[in-house]
């Protein structure tokens, strides 16, 4: 019962916030929660996660086909500068460490629980977007092992 009114919450909050995403997830997310727990035990998380990389990657690869100049997003010469050598490493350097938070998100329920916080107070009132759960726990891996290593 009282993860019906947390999401509720959640719920009343992305609505006062104009936060869609959230908005729709909480409400779908709450209306399985009506389902028997026999039900909710077989639905596979990695479907949602799964869907929601698949149409996140849609959107990063629409430039391909809306660009104008199609050669110049293929272009080598293009990221031969500090700004798309920076690019390439960050983004090679964050899905590297997205994984390793994907292992500590689904093994550790404090760390799931405190990224799914600090993600939902970081769209709802600073402006951020929902994409940053396994990057936040990517973060959240590195910090931890760096803690643990000076300790």
């Amino acid at each position: 019962m009282a993860n019906r009114i947390i999401l509720l919450c959640l719920i009343g909050i992305s609505a006062f916030a104009k936060n869609k995403p959230l908005l729709i997830g909480g409400i779908i997310v709450f209306l399985l929660s009506f389902l028997s727990k026999y039900y909710i035990s077989k639905l596979d998380k990695n479907i949602f996660l799964n869907g929601g990389l698949t149409l996140l990657m849609i959107w990063m690869l629409m430039p391909l086909i809306q660009s104008g100049n199609e050669s110049s997003f293929i272009n080598v010469r293009n990221y031969l500068n500090l700004e798309g050598l920076v690019a390439v490493l960050s983004g090679l350097f964050v899905v590297i460490v997205a994984a390793r938070g994907l292992d500590l998100l689904n093994n550790n329920i404090s760390v799931l629980t405190g990224v799914l916080v600090g993600s939902i107070i970081g769209v709802t009132f600073f402006g951020g977007i929902p994409v940053g759960m396994m990057t936040g726990s990517g973060i959240a891996y590195l910090i931890i092992k760096l803690v643990k290593g000076l300790l």
